[in-house]
């Protein structure tokens, strides 16, 4: 039965490659290769944010974790050291509600749900961009529509229309051990010299990072009156490698094809929670991922576009604990995870402000373990999306409908049960006066998050009779920007207010006593809040400009499951009611002078609101200075940076502690 669903789906979004019409001759000038549409958070009718790469090298930061800070609504739950995993909720949602997007296709873990953004450089990427609800590109595969939020990832690529080659060499390297070299490398295989020559353009890219992470942190035996102690992190190294080839084959205007290769190889140790005077641990986890993917778009003419997008992603997971309580004092597992993924978009316009587009995608995934008695679970996911854009003048709209067919099934045991759910979205945004810059968002969307194989077979806790948790959206927004003249200063600010909720959330509860814990569809949460954002780029002199963003949050996400429950109306865990950031930058033509801070309010490490569960707010600042010197074609820049500048002692996670001072020297080259 697997294997007829299997090769029926092989048919099913089997392609063709269109030829081209050989009797229509096109005088073409040298194409500019633009992969990435550029995103527009004033006109979009969903909230958008956008750090784009000059922000991205402004800002003090090293992975992607790091930038994504600077979003308004999103938390990264950090445990601390340049190895230690990070995750993201955006307004209240757990991790495997924000899909991650790297360059148009997903980055997936079955297993868990959650993809760890620290294994992503910033060397290689152009622009990160946070979606909430559905974004107004509708020709883009279903998966894109098949989450509340989405956080897309677009790497470098370099036109390469005015030299054949193109290298990029950095070098970041700091305090606790880090180093961190990388190299990309862009050429052009063939140039586009007349309508019958495709561009063909390569890039390779390497980075490697090594941190032993010993930083030292001020260690808490009770209170604030209470007796402290200073330590230093151990089991704190880190190894990581990332590597990437990508080649580009440009037919004409309209019609692309890209290949991706990427693998990912690290080893780490973990270092643990620090509770009181338990500081050792000698936990080792080793990741590996390769995936390769395929991009295929063709504009016919100004009516039809067609797209497809293949990848096959392979993960591996070893955890290693030496000082295991079992029989054997030992426990190493290790676990492999696969993806098969298929995806065709088609995409027609009867009207210059009219686009409809139908999405089908396919996926499989399976996993393995060399844990005794594991279940072999494998997965067959099918998502359609019908939707449609309406752009005209002032006014904009997009709806979609989602239709998810999922198969589970286990090659031991009984499989998870199967679904099959319609999910629909709808957005607007209007300009309701004619000469001014200023707009009118709001956006619906009720979606979903499958349970992960984790919440269904993880050994005795596992729960096959589990329901996807069910989430609303609503949002409305307002957007206002405008060029002042002749003093060229650019104004932005956004304000968007949000109610979301949960049902059926899948939590972890005691069944049976405290020692035997079980995953159901129990909690409920609504979440309220307000989002701001705005940015300022003012020239005070003709050799000095000044540049200014921030952004606000206020989140107010309550467990609403119990009415009668100790933890009614209480804050969910790690998710402050008030954080913000800031970001100043001063150019000049001899050196940029840079100032980042980051605010977060008090969060609560569980449930119960109560002060033993209160983790206290912290300020976190940063200052840099760069400096770059251009050579004719080629162009050489240092950067210095301070971090956390007051030393403070605090917590994003309760008993991992975060760096205090440090910091960060980087060298660049490129030509």
């Amino acid at each position: 039965m697997k294997r007829c669903i299997f090769l029926l789906s092989l048919l099913i979004f089997s392609i063709s490659l269109f030829s081209q019409n050989d009797t229509t001759i096109h005088k073409l000038n040298p194409v500019e290769v633009k992969t990435k549409k550029s995103s527009q958070p004033s006109t979009s009718t969903v909230s958008l944010q956008v750090l784009n790469s000059e922000y991205l090298t402004s800002i003090p930061a090293i992975q992607v974790s790091d930038a994504v800070k600077y979003f308004s609504g999103l938390v990264v739950k950090d445990y601390g050291g340049v190895g230690g995993l990070k995750t993201v909720s955006v307004h209240g949602f757990g991790a495997q509600h924000t899909a991650i997007f790297y360059d148009g296709i997903s980055i997936t873990d079955c297993q868990t749900g959650q993809v760890d953004l620290g294994k992503f450089s910033l060397n290689n990427i152009e622009q990160i961009a946070l979606n909430n609800g559905t974004a107004d590109d509708i020709f883009v595969p279903a998966r894109c529509v098949a989450s509340a939020s989405s956080i897309r990832i677009n790497t470098k690529r370099d036109s390469l229309i005015h030299q054949p080659i193109h290298l990029s060499v950095n070098f970041k390297g700091g305090s606790f051990g880090l180093v961190n070299p990388s190299i990309l490398f862009e050429s052009r295989l063939l140039r586009n010299k007349n309508s019958k020559q495709p561009l063909i353009s390569s890039s390779l890219f390497f980075d490697f990072m090594y941190a032993n992470g010993e930083y030292p942190f001020t260690l808490h035996y009770g209170g604030i009156n209470d007796s402290t102690s200073s330590e230093k992190r151990s089991n704190t190294e880190v190894r990581a490698f990332l590597s990437e080839a990508n080649v580009y084959v440009d037919f004409n205007s309209h019609s692309h094809l890209n290949f991706k290769f990427f693998y990912y190889n690290s080893k780490r140790g973990l270092p643990g929670a620090t509770t009181f005077y338990n500081l050792s641990s000698s936990q080792k986890l080793w990741d590996e991922n390769a995936f390769g993917q395929v991009q295929y778009e063709n504009h016919f003419n100004t009516k039809f576009s067609y797209a497809f997008n293949g990848k096959f992603n392979y993960g591996y997971q070893r955890y290693v604990d030496p000082e295991y309580l079992n029989s054997a004092h030992f426990l190493d597992n290790r676990y492999v995870q696969r993806e098969c993924y298929l995806s065709n978009v088609f995409r027609y316009m009867p009207h210059k402000i009219v686009s409809i587009a139908l999405s089908n995608d396919f996926i499989y995934n399976n996993m393995s373990s060399n844990i005794s008695n594991f279940v072999y679970p494998e997965r067959f996911s099918f998502l359609t999306v019908l939707a449609s854009h309406v752009n005209y003048k002032f006014f904009s709209a997009t709806a979609s409908l989602l239709n998810t067919y999922v198969l589970n099934d286990s090659r031991v045991g009984i499989a998870g049960e199967n679904l099959s759910k319609f999910s629909p979205s709808v957005s607007l945004s209007f300009k309701p006066m004619k000469d001014e810059s200023f707009r009118i968002r709001m956006f619906y969307k009720n979606i979903f998050r499958l349970p992960t194989f984790n919440d269904l077979y993880y050994r005795e806790v596992g729960n096959v009779m589990l329901k996807p948790e069910r989430t609303n959206q609503i949002d409305v927004g307002v957007v206002y920007e405008d060029n002042y003249f002749p003093s060229k200063i650019f104004f932005n600010i956004s304000l968007d207010v949000y109610y979301n909720n949960v049902k059926d959330k899948i939590v972890c509860i005691p069944s049976k006593n405290l020692f035997i814990w079980s995953m159901i569809n129990y909690g409920r949460v609504n979440m309220m809040g307000i989002d701001c954002n705005t940015s300022l780029i003012y020239p005070m002199l003709k050799w000095l400009t000044l540049e200014l963003s921030g952004n606000y949050s206020f989140q107010y996400d309550v467990d609403v499951t119990d009415p009668n429950g100790k933890t009614y109306l209480h804050q969910i865990p790690y998710t402050p009611r008030h954080s913000g950031s800031a970001l100043l930058v001063l150019k000049t033509p001899w050196i940029h002078l840079m100032y980042s801070v980051q605010v977060v309010g008090k969060r609560y490490a569980l449930l119960e609101n109560i002060p033993s569960n209160e983790l206290s707010p912290y300020t976190d600042q940063s200052i840099a200075l760069a400096k770059d010197f251009k050579i004719k074609n080629h162009l050489l820049g240092v950067k210095l940076e301070l971090l956390n500048i007051a030393n403070v002692n605090y917590e994003v996670i309760r008993y991992y502690p975060m760096q205090g001072r440090s910091f960060r020297v980087e060298l660049k080259y490129h030509f």
